[in-house]
């Protein structure tokens, strides 16, 4: 159990890690880039979140 705790601890953290660097990769986009890829600038966040932080 101890060990479940952890291991979902550390997933989350390299979760949070790769969302933060989602967004920063997106935020240096501009505006044509992101419609590009179907995003405004204001759907960055979420889109990170939901790309890394998947419904378990």
């Amino acid at each position: 159990m101890a060990f479940d705790m952890i291991s979902g601890f550390v997933r989350d953290v390299r979760a949070a890690h790769r969302t933060a660097n989602e967004i920063e990769r997106l935020n240096h986009m501009n505006t044509a880039q992101l419609a590009d890829l179907g995003l405004e600038r204001s759907d960055i966040a979420s889109h990170a979140f939901g790309k890394y932080f998947k419904k378990r």
